[in-house]
Parts: structure tokens; C-alpha cells; sequence
């Protein structure tokens, strides 16, 4: 699993790090605000959007992305899909967690973000739970998903929302349809939701009241370091070609952690 072409889809996308998988124990590094600058510093992450079909809505059509090193406001030509995004849906022949090469056809498409307040999209879009385990927290048994379109009061399921996860007999990067056995259910956020909700347009897990439990960070694979670059540690960790991402769930001390259980992989 960890050996050449770790950042094409490996079979693993979406599944969780169990106690004593090979992964476990693996250094992850925090993505740093490293060149090519502040504005498209590799510690920007947005979950954004391919309008496919051009018709300025989020459907089942659309390709949605994980991104690291763009901006989402200003300005909008910088919005782009870039080498090592992470195809969070399958599009044509490129499945769920797929890494963007830069051959790839669709590299430089401009990307959308969700609107704000139009319902039913949801102002707070990122990674929730579903607690079929019916414990208080997060558990290894309960599926993760990409809430994009569910109501933003009841955080439930809707049509489209993605599935981080597998659920059911349903597979990760499948999205959600109203027939489904979970459409409809309640979701959990891994953090509350940032008030105003313009700044939860970046998507994911960030810093909110009583602080974040699950973080965007990356296996470096292939060791490569940046200088120091105030206000970061000397010698960040690069995020690029042949590097690979969890959402790890837990601490982070020191701008590091370790591959655990109930990490979820995203290769």
C-alpha cells in the first residue's frame, strides 16, 4: 500500500486506520504556509466544485475537490484545479480519491465554491459523522461524510452530500441520493460551525469553539522540506508528488501527529 504511486487511488480511499494496520504509526505533517506565498500557501484548504455542466449549481454532475495551495475569494481566476488536488467523486475514468496529475484534462478548470445562505445548501460545508454507534463522540464505526447540500439547521443528509466513507453497501466518493437508506439522517460536525459562516467556506475541519478534532494532514512520503519560513517552524514539510493525506482524528502537537485508528484515508 505505502510503496510507488501512493497518490493515485489505491483501493484504500476512504477506508479507516485500524489497530495494527502497516500505516499505523506513520509521522503526518501539517500542511504549512510555505512558497509560493500567503495567498497560495499549501495551509489553504478548500472543498470546492467543477460546474460540469455549466449551469451555476452544485448536481450530480460536478466534480468536487479537496485543494491545497489556492485561494478561494480573491482573486477568482486563482481558483483553480491544481496538481495533488484530490478528486473527492469519481469523473470519467479517474475514481474517488485520485490525485490530480498535472497531464490531467482536467487541471486548471475553474472551480465554485457553495453559496452562502441559499438554501437548502449548507453555509457550513465539510466533513461530518453519522453516529450509528450511538456513543458520545467519534467511533470507528461510524461513517464520514461531505455534507455540500444538506440543511445547515438539522445537519441531515441531502441529496448529493458525498460519502467520505463507506456506508452500508455504499461506496466512498458515492453520493447520496433520496432513495438511500441514510438520506435524511442527522449528522455530527467534528467542530461547531464558525459564526459568521463566511468563514466556513474553506471547507473541512478548522478552529471553532472548544477547538478543532480532526485536521487535514499528510504522509511525507518523499522527505522534501522548506527552509524556515516565519511564523512556521523551521524545515515545513512539503506537500507534493507521491505524498498522501489523512483526516486525522486527535491532537496534533507541535505541527505533527501520527497515523491512529479511526484515521481516514484519502488515496
Amino acid at each position: 500500500m505505502l510503496a510507488s504511486g501512493l497518490a493515485e487511488a489505491q483501493g484504500t480511499y476512504g477506508t479507516k486506520v485500524q489497530a495494527g494496520d502497516p500505516d499505523i504509526g506513520l509521522p503526518l505533517s501539517q500542511f504549512a504556509a510555505i512558497p509560493p506565498g500567503l495567498i497560495l500557501s499549501q495551509s489553504n484548504f478548500w472543498i470546492s466544485y467543477w460546474d460540469l455542466n455549466a449551469n451555476g449549481l452544485y448536481d450530480a454532475q460536478d466534480v468536487p475537490y479537496l485543494q491545497f495551495g489556492s485561494t478561494n475569494f480573491f482573486p477568482p481566476a486563482q481558483r483553480i484545479v491544481r496538481a495533488n488536488n484530490i478528486r473527492l467523486a469519481g469523473w470519467g475514468n479517474y475514481p474517488a480519491g485520485s490525485y490530480v496529475k498535472a497531464s490531467d484534462p482536467d487541471i486548471g478548470q475553474q472551480l465554485n465554491t457553495w453559496p452562502l445562505y441559499v438554501l437548502p445548501s449548507a453555509p457550513a460545508v465539510g466533513f461530518y459523522y453519522l453516529n450509528v454507534a450511538g456513543t458520545a463522540g467519534y467511533d470507528l464505526e461510524d461513517p464520514v461524510y461531505l455534507k455540500v447540500l444538506s440543511n445547515p439547521l438539522l445537519n441531515q443528509l441531502g441529496t448529493n452530500d458525498i460519502r467520505i466513507t463507506g456506508y452500508a453497501n455504499y461506496p466512498a466518493g458515492s453520493r447520496v441520493s433520496i432513495t438511500d437508506i441514510d438520506a435524511g439522517k442527522d449528522l455530527t460536525a467534528f467542530v461547531a460551525p464558525i459564526v459568521p459562516p463566511l468563514a466556513n467556506q474553506m471547507g473541512g475541519p478548522s478552529a471553532a469553539t472548544g477547538g478543532p478534532i480532526g485536521s487535514f494532514m499528510f504522509f511525507n512520503a518523499n522527505g522534501n522540506v522548506a527552509g524556515p519560513v516565519p511564523p512556521n517552524p523551521a524545515f515545513s514539510a512539503i506537500f507534493d508528488d507521491g505524498d498522501v493525506v489523512y483526516f486525522h482524528v486527535g491532537a496534533s502537537v507541535a505541527g505533527g501527529a501520527a497515523v491512529g485508528p479511526g484515521d481516514i484515508r484519502l488515496f
